[in-house]
């Protein structure tokens, strides 16, 4: 047995909210059981119980948690989420080592009492949080993935799961294990059945091994342990566990509760025989004993037996129950916990309620065992645990203190701790903790390493720094930061002052081990030279060669200090020679260079001060102001600037005495700096010369600097590129040595966002602010260690997570004896959340619930609008509600009707939504999952009362009278005629799509009285339908529709246009704008760059429903195309603040999330007025963006937006809010302040309930006005507009990547720039008449470019209705702009007046009524799980036309010469008879994909079938400048890398059957090993597998010559692999391993043998090409039936009209659907004739020419597709094997084939090793993705690391 190591705890038990309170109570004999928490002794319940304190409480927004979702929580998970974070902190972990590592969470329950309230009330909350699920939620919390399971065996729960992860961990199943319990008491029902089983004491004393037992007394508890065998990894082990097993009783005679002694006795005896322990190490025994009458007794004499025979004195017994009470499920780990303080403290508590022994007991009465009744210390050896449960379960451990030599380091005189945490008072409990503890350095390195140190969920962050000789702890705090600055270094100069370096520098262990790597180096060159010695006797008593290398290799040991702690230092900026230090840190130089360069030129120095430089020169430290110094003559040389008016001067002998008296006339003070030479300076020459030679061998091989090295002695700033000039060399550091330290100057290049850490070791340098700009104080850091770490700790302060435990130096694990840490957590428990109360539990009355109506598939079925269908059912569910009929029988009125229909997919609505119907309130509402689709008020007449409609004048015309109507009528009244058709879906839906056609607004009431309109219909079925549009009224029968605020469309409005002086224009650039305006409805703005008559221009043009203005301005006042780009955000950013808020100094803006570029300039433009402004993101990457653009604006967290606000605001809000989305409006209500503006460019869902809670204004804004406001504007308005543009804040986001072509309020539609100028008014006409043929004279004059440009252009500005573009042949920028066609929708294009109504024969309607459905049961009865998707839109191929439309089956059927095999479907012959020769001309014929809709289901088999096909345009004729610009020009070699690794050796993935390594690329990413994948190309060989592997395989030789090679085949690739293995295997090359993913010879095989067996050998072929096909297809489309396919295929005769058939199934044009009304289809058919959209158009837009471009590389593919199948089929053994171990990575789930196959695909035949096979989640596609993908790369590396 291994040991087991426990490494963390936390609790919370009765009266004891830590394991640090429990124990004080304990060694005190405190009584910790009190009162219940309902009446006393209700129905005869005990009086008292243990309960733990604050049950109520919880941290729910530490934990991310709603406030719904916290009430109806599980109450014991609340305290599991707490008590386990806890646990983790006591274990002096960070949370990612255990996430990094398996961890597992074993949890222990036992009598759910929420569980009955959770599954039965209602559910409000989305979580599930009964006990079953509890260990998932911890686990998804805390993001572990080990083992997780639930144990419950009675009162030996915690004990039996302890058993279960000590298991797990030796079986190397998780490296921790964190085994919690919780029980907490809610039902007093439980009581009442423990208490008539006899089972609880009556009077609720717990009375253990007494005489007084009679029952136990339940106790609640909450307990964690962190559980490991790695004890290398342990930051703290208080015991290990020896041993733990567990046992059952089995069958006893006296019942399943009574515990037995024998079973008891013989689980302890097998521990300790197997374990080889002796009795008599035991020193103490922990026991279950619960002061129950038959338990105690049993238990004792079970220990008696088993531990007591051979022992020399009495054994020590004892239970934590006579104290707190049978805390059940968690009784074993509080028993653990009560041993883990005994370990920790050596001291044994006494027991309570202990006053005279039970005489049944015979060990205590003989004296083998002694109950502990007074503290005692703990001897050395053993602490037993023994529980037991009432269902028969015992479980024992054994445990043993963890003990090691404990030493205090009294060396250390300062220590350093960085913290995070929840609230004021847990950072005093962690400071109280580091006062106790200052002298206890491993304690402090423990607190350092825990997840205090690093939990961003802890707000306040501080750090704390004990001083160990004087008893001193100082700390600081930080609160809220907005901020984190980017850090820098800067490293002071070392040559002119004096050193001021601490010896107890090399306290700090980075810095002594820096010092002691430099110190070897230093010894090759000097051995004289000591360091240490230097720093000890102080650098004032060290010559001046010995001062700077101690200098350097000091500011080496403080950069090793910073990098260990893992600052992350954005850059650093040297001084002087401490440049040197600074290439250390870029990584330009290394330590022995940075050593000796600084011996070097210290030597030089010392050797040049002998020298009569002393005689010629002095040099002066000198404060004066900045523009004197420069003045002093030529005689002085400025060496130095230490700040802005400190400065270091060298001053020629024989002047010194004018300069010095020039000084202080102008007010300065100078000081001499004796002994020093005048270096960086041209007079130091002699020092160069030198040291050329030398420093040039040292720097042989000099590296470039990178951006993040600023250099004061190199013409460079931060963000510049690197040159020639940037390598660290000779020439570099010649610089350096004669140039001026001037470290002011480059200050202003850094960011204004940066923190400097100034490292300077003179004590003479003031340590005042460098620079003005920076938003952050420098943070002086000196020679001594107290500074270094005051360094650190302010870092930390300012958001950085500093890694303090490096800075001690601990010897980990710590034992036993170590303080705790789970005592220091203090959560947020101000907030009470809801506790289930005592009478809940006895409540058994449950709401009656109705089941709502269902919308029916079978009632649905057919071409209907979305808000039909709806309106519909409706009708029908209140029908059903009052009358229980499901026909339409009474009359009705629908009113106050609310729509959010949009937001919903037409198809979804079929058969997902509900109805429920309120007769009460007389409302209904209909839902899809929480989506409210409709919502309304109704009105219900009785069968006798008479249905009062609304009148529409005009409405009594005869039905039969000519409906043309004059032109004066048709002003104000609309006329059309529908025909009754026996369904008031239909009618409903007809008469729905009239009235929308001309009216605008929501319908909100509607009228039908059934028996009415039903008695007209007799009489004629064909109903006069009117539509009025001054009242919005649409009348026809019985059924009226009100529309709300309606107007008739007038299409044929005129605009005002007002383009006065620039007709005449000329434009050469064209950008095109669209602006959302709630208000103004469609808004585009045309801006472009052109020329006039007079001069070069910008002009800008406002395009909307009612106007057209436009406004030119010379390109003199200084316009650039990117002004043009900045200028639509600019001009809303300036409406929406200046005009709509008129926003004024000092209010507070907030802009409501999401961000986009309007957002980004509303701050810049904001912070320019000195506005503050707060705004919000839900993602942490934007939010840093954010607050690096613009340092003073306030951003907080999405999450919780509102409170953080009104945190911020003191409860205020803001004066102005903005808001760009519909969502959370009430939330941007409340944090408008009182008197505010709220302005909302979005008006809020219908669904949304808005309360107006303050006296504030919602301003909506039409957004068009800021272009027409800017139109408008003077020319010295304009010239002044553009200056702020160019010159504010705004210009400065340019660098940032904005403008965005897309925003929230507006889009870049598109952008043209055109080869010649064209016509402005040429430009206005493609824009308003979306049907100008671009074929006219001028268009076709044009260059080719510019020809493609307005075709583009027309494409972005076309305005066609939603449902016009579900059809038309339009030119999108989509990869498949006929994505969006649905058969269904075609009945939603509105149906045009019956004057414009033409027959044309392009649309066409094949009635097929002799399909027998049988045949094709597949086809109509799919698995639930196959999801049907619309059929594509795309250009193709037309039917034949028909000269007789007659009712007549259509003999050129659309399948264009398909011929049934008669002998395998005589019926398919019936449905695809062999074609006749066509009277008519024959178009070229496409079949798209047959799209089976899911309603066909629901018809009896032998039910008719109808197509509906539409034709094509003829295929395009490309110019050469048009292919040129679709057709990429690519070579694509061979072997291709898949990551960037270098690591040996390399992997050849070979790819899959589309020759493509598209899906290999992912695993390669994730692989750390060099990855190459191999792909087919134009030039690779398809005759034969064979072919293909000898031509891979010498690309692979060509790219690595020597063996082994190490092969991947993925799929199809597999063959490959295996062929290339033994290629290389015949020549005499060495294979590492061969791994095959997800494929292999019989798996391929087994595919494509669909039909095949049932064929002769020469239908072989066509049947491959056929299932080869529909393999293809599969990659493009989903395949309903692959039978009915494969027939129509083998029909077709030669390989090139498969494959246009497959094409042409990819795309989609073909509706096959049963047709028992075969009047609605060709209603369906007539609507589009009588639209005309099916009409070819003689010219073809962008996106059509690559569409077909996509069609011709499809044929391609399909070709390569059909031959790679015929070869792996071809392709089988011929004896040959691979030598040795295949590795088959395969998926989990059953492969859907035809015939089966063995587990390892059969791969046993083809090699004479073995095939190892592994599994994983995920399907053939996605198991190599990101997700599943790491598994297979893990074990790949797994496999070859072990080949």
């Amino acid at each position: 047995m291994y040991e087991t190591f426990l490494a963390g705890v936390a609790s919370r038990l009765p009266e004891s909210e830590n394991i640090d309170e429990f124990w004080e109570n304990l060694i005190l004999g405190k009584d910790l059981i009190r009162g219940t928490r309902w009446p006393r002794e209700l129905h005869g319940t005990p009086p008292r119980v243990g309960l733990i304190k604050n049950i109520d409480k919880f941290d729910a927004e530490y934990f991310n948690f709603e406030e719904n979702e916290v009430h109806h929580m599980n109450p014991m998970l609340r305290h599991l989420y707490e008590v386990c974070s806890e646990c983790v902190v006591d274990s002096g972990l960070s949370l990612s080592v255990l996430q990094n590592n398996t961890t597992g969470i074993y949890l222990a329950c036992f009598l759910p009492d929420s569980d009955a309230l959770e599954t039965s009330r209602e559910a409000i909350s989305k979580l599930c949080t009964t006990v079953p699920m509890m260990a998932g939620h911890l686990m998804e919390y805390f993001g572990f993935s080990g083992p997780m399971m639930t144990v419950d065996t009675g009162c030996s729960s915690s004990l039996s799961a302890l058993e279960m992860a000590v298991s797990d961990l030796n079986a190397g199943k998780c490296q921790f294990a964190m085994v919690t319990g919780a029980n907490l008491l809610l039902n007093p029902s439980y009581f009442q059945q423990m208490m008539q089983l006899g089972m609880l004491n009556p009077s609720g004393h717990s009375n253990v091994f007494d005489a007084k037992a009679g029952g136990y007394v339940r106790a609640e508890g909450v307990v964690a342990v962190l559980l490991t065998r790695n004890v290398t990894i342990c930051k703290r082990v208080y015991l290990s566990i020896s041993d733990i097993l567990t046992n059952c009783d089995g069958f006893k005679s006296e019942g399943i509760t009574f515990p037995n002694s024998q079973s008891q006795a013989k689980l302890m005896s097998t521990i300790y025989s197997r374990d080889d322990i002796d009795v008599n190490d035991i020193a103490y025994v922990e026991a279950h004993s619960t002061g129950t009458k038959a338990g105690d007794p049993v238990e004792a004499n079970g220990i008696v037996q088993a531990l007591c025979e051979g022992r020399h004195k009495p054994l020590l017994v004892g239970s934590v129950k006579a104290s707190m009470g049978h805390s059940e499920a968690t009784a074993g780990l509080a028993s653990l916990v009560k041993c883990i303080m005994i370990a920790r403290h050596g001291t044994i508590p006494p027991q309570i309620n202990y006053d005279s022994q039970n005489p049944k007991i015979d060990g205590i009465t003989q004296g083998k065992i002694k109950v502990v009744d007074q503290a005692m210390p703990l001897a050395d050896g053993y602490i037993s645990l023994n529980s037991f449960g009432y269902g028969g379960a015992n479980g024992h451990a054994v445990l043993k203190p963890f003990r090691k030599q404990h030493t205090i380091n009294k060396d250390v005189s300062h220590s350093l701790v960085t913290i995070h945490t929840r609230n004021e008072r847990e950072m005093e409990s962690v400071v109280d903790f580091v006062r106790k503890n200052r002298k206890n350095v491993s304690s402090l390195a423990l607190l350092s390493n825990s997840w205090l140190s690093s939990d961003p969920r802890r707000p306040i962050r501080g750090y704390i720094i004990a001083e160990h000789h004087n008893n001193g702890v100082s700390h600081k705090v930080s609160k809220h930061i907005s901020l984190v600055p980017s850090i820098w270094l800067l490293l002071r100069d070392v040559a002119f002052e004096k050193l001021a370096l601490s010896s107890i520098l090399i306290e700090n262990p980075i810095f002594r081990r820096s010092i002691q790597t430099s110190q070897k180096i230093l010894n090759k060159m000097d051995e004289t030279f000591q360091l240490t010695q230097m720093l000890t006797i102080g650098p004032a008593a060290c010559q001046i060669n010995e001062r700077i290398v101690l200098a350097i290799s000091s500011l080496i040991g403080l950069v090793d200090t910073i990098t260990e702690a893992n600052v992350p230092v954005q850059g650093v900026v040297g001084c002087g020679l401490s440049e040197i230090v600074a290439g250390y840190k870029d990584g330009c130089l290394n330590r022995e260079q940075c050593v000796r360069l600084a011996y070097l030129i210290g030597e030089q120095i010392e050797k040049c001060s002998k020298t009569d430089l002393h005689g010629r020169y002095s040099v002066y430290k000198t404060t004066l102001n900045p523009e004197d110094i420069y003045c002093l003559g030529p005689f002085t040389r400025v060496l130095s600037v230490i700040a802005q008016d400190i400065f270091v001067i060298a001053v020629d002998n024989k002047y010194k005495d004018e300069v010095l008296r020039t000084i202080h006339e102008k007010g300065g003070y100078y000081l001499e700096l004796k002994d020093r030479l005048p270096l960086y300076s041209e007079w130091m020459d002699g020092l160069i010369d030198g040291i050329e030679e030398q420093a040039q061998e040292i720097i042989n091989s000099p590296k470039c600097r990178s951006k993040n090295m600023v250099s004061l002695s190199q013409d460079y700033a931060y963000g510049c590129q690197s040159n020639v000039k940037s390598l660290f060399d000779w020439d570099y550091l010649r610089r350096v040595l004669i140039t001026p330290v001037t470290v002011t100057s480059l200050m202003a290049t850094l960011p204004v966002d940066t923190s400097l850490v100034d490292i300077n070791f003179s004590r003479l340098t003031d340590p005042k602010r460098l620079e003005k700009h920076f938003v952050f104080d420098p943070i002086p850091c000196n020679g001594d260690l107290k500074s270094v770490l005051k360094m650190l700790g302010e870092i930390h302060l300012l958001g950085h997570d500093v890694s303090a435990q490096c800075l001690y130096d601990v010897s980990f694990p710590l034992d036993a004896s170590a303080p705790s840490l789970s005592p220091l957590v203090k959560w947020n428990h101000s907030e009470s959340w809801l506790i289930p109360e005592w009478p809940e539990f006895y409540c058994r009355v449950k709401d009656d619930v109705e089941v709502p109506y269902t919308i029916s598939d079978l009632e649905t079925e057919g071409i209907h609008s979305k808000q039909g269908v709806l309106l519909y059912h409706a009708l029908i569910a209140i029908n059903e509600k009052h009358n229980k009929t499901h026909e339409l029988t009474s009359g009705m009125e629908l009113l106050n009707m609310v729509w959010t229909v949009d937001e919903i997919d037409q198809e979804d609505i079929d058969s997902t939504d509900s109805i429920h119907v309120q007769t009460g309130k007389k409302s209904f509402v209909v839902e899809k999952g929480e989506i409210v689709l409709l919502s309304g008020e109704y009105r219900i007449y009785e069968p006798e009362e008479k249905v009062i409609l609304p009148k529409i004048p005009g409405y009594d015309l005869d039905v039969n009278e000519n409906l043309k109507g004059g032109d004066e009528d048709r002003v104000f009244m609309q006329k059309t005629e529908i025909t009754w058709e026996d369904s008031w879906l239909d009618f409903l839906d007809t008469l729905l799509e009239f009235s929308m056609q001309w009216l605008e607004g929501p319908l909100f009431r509607m009228w039908v009285d059934p028996s009415s309109h039903m008695k007209k219909i007799k009489d004629c079925a064909n109903l006069l339908a009117v539509l009025e549009g001054s009242t919005g009224l649409c009348k026809a029968g019985d059924l009226v529709l009100h529309t709300k605020g309606s107007q008739l469309k007038n299409k044929d409005k005129e605009k005002a246009v007002n383009l006065s002086g620039i007709e005449s224009s000329k434009v050469s650039l064209l950008m095109l704008y669209t602006i959302e305006s709630v208000a103004a409805g469609s808004h585009r703005v045309l801006m472009y760059q052109g020329e006039n008559a007079k001069e070069q221009v910008n002009g800008i043009i406002s395009i909307t429903d009612r106007e057209i203005v436009g406004q030119e301005f010379p390109l003199s006042m200084g316009w650039t195309p990117e002004d043009l780009e900045q200028l639509i955000p600019y001009i809303l950013a300036v409406h929406l603040l200046l005009d709509v808020a008129r926003i004024k100094e000092n209010q507070t803006l907030l802009i409501m999330p999401p961000i986009d570029t309007l957002c980004i300039y509303l701050m810049a433009i904001a912070n320019e007025l000195e506005v503050s402004i707060f705004t919000s993101s839900f993602d942490a990457e934007i939010r840093n963006v954010i607050s690096n653009l613009f340092p003073y604006v306030r951003v907080v967290a999405g999450e919780r937006l509102e409170q953080n606000i009104k945190t911020l605001t003191q409860g205020e809000g803001c004066d102005v809010v903005i808001k760009f989305t519909s969502a959370d409006f009430q939330s941007a209500i409340n944090l408008t302040s009182a008197n505010g503006k709220l302005i909302c460019c979005t008006l809020p869902s219908p669904r949304e309930e808005v309360v107006l809670t303050k006296d504030c204004s919602l301003i909506v804004p039409d957004l068009s006005k800021a272009v027409n406001s800017y139109i408008q504007k003077s020319p010295q308005e304009i010239q002044l507009y553009l200056y702020n543009m160019q010159n504010g804040s705004v210009a400065e986001m340019s660098r940032e990547g904005f403008p965005e072509v897309q925003g929230l309020k507006y889009v870049l539609a598109d952008r043209s720039n055109f080869t010649c100028p064209v016509e402005l008014t040429q430009v206005l006409s493609i824009i308003e008449d979306p049907i100008v043929n671009l074929s006219n004279q001028g268009i076709a004059e044009m260059m080719e470019a510019d020809a493609i440009a307005m075709h583009r252009l027309q494409t972005a500005i076309t305005t066609k209705p939603k449902d016009f573009l579900l059809l038309a042949n339009d030119s999108s920028d989509k990869e498949n702009q006929f994505d969006s066609f649905n058969p269904l929708n075609i009945a939603q294009v509105p149906t045009p007046t019956p004057s414009s109504a033409e027959a044309r024969d392009e649309i066409k309607l094949i009635y097929l009524p002799e399909v027998d459905l049988q045949d094709y049961d597949e086809v109509f009865h799919m698995a639930a799980d196959e999801r049907i998707i619309p059929p594509l839109r795309t250009p193709i191929i037309t039917i034949t036309d028909e000269t007789d439309t007659g009712s007549k089956v259509i003999t050129s059927t659309p399948m264009h010469g398909l011929a049934a095999d008669q002998r395998e479907n005589p019926g398919l012959a019936k449905m695809f008879p062999t074609p006749k020769e066509p009277k008519g001309r024959m178009a070229q014929l496409t079949i798209p994909r047959l799209t089976i809709p899911s309603a066909i289901s629901s018809f009896k088999k032998g039910a008719k079938m109808s197509l509906i096909v539409y034709p094509t345009p003829t295929p395009l004729t490309f110019t050469p400048a048009l292919k040129t610009l679709l057709t990429p020009q690519t070579s694509e070699p061979t072997i291709v890398p898949l990551n960037d690794e270098k690591k040996q050796p390399a992997l050849f993935c070979i790819h899959p059957i589309t020759g493509k390594l598209k899906l290999l690329k992912t695993l390669g990413s994730l692989l750390q090993y060099q990855c190459y994948g191999i792909q087919r190309t134009h030039i690779t060989p398809q005759d034969s597998i064979p072919s293909v592997a000898s031509y891979y395989k010498n690309a692979v030789q060509m790219y690595q010559e020597n063996d082994p090679y190490f092969l991947v085949g993925y799929s199809f690739g597999s063959f490959i692999a295996i062929e290339m293995a033994i290629q290389f295997q015949e020549q005499g090359s060495k294979i590492g391993c061969l791994i095959l993913l997800d494929g292999g010879p019989s798996y391929f095989h087994n595919q494509f043998s669909h039909g095949i067996q049932a064929a002769s050998k020469e239908e072989d072929m066509d049947y491959l090409e056929c299932g080869a096909l529909i393999n293809f297809l599969q990659m493009y489309a989903a395949v309903p039936s692959s039978k009915l396919i494969l027939q129509i295929l083998l029909s077709l005769k030669t390989l090139s009209e498969r494959i246009d058939l497959i094409l042409d199934m990819t795309f989609g044009r073909v509706v096959v659907s049963p047709n028992p009304a075969k009047s609605r289809w060709l209603i369906a058919k007539e609507k589009l004739k009588m639209k005309g959209l099916m009409t070819p158009t003689r010219m073809y837009g962008f996106s059509d020419a690559a569409e077909e471009l996509v069609r011709l590389k499809r044929k391609e593919a399909a070709k390569d597709f059909v031959t790679s199948v015929k070869i792996g089929y071809k392709y089988r053994s011929t004896g040959q094997k691979f030598k040795g171990d295949i590795h088959l990575l395969r998926i989990k789930s059953d492969l859907p084939l035809p015939n089966p196959i063995p587990m390892d695909y059969g791969l046993k035949d083809w090699c004479t090793g073995n095939v190892n096979v592994r599994f994983y989640n995920g399907t053939h596609e996605s198991f190599l993705n990101d997700v599943d993908g790491k598994a297979v790369a893990k074990d790949i590396m797994e496999i070859v690391t072990g080949c």
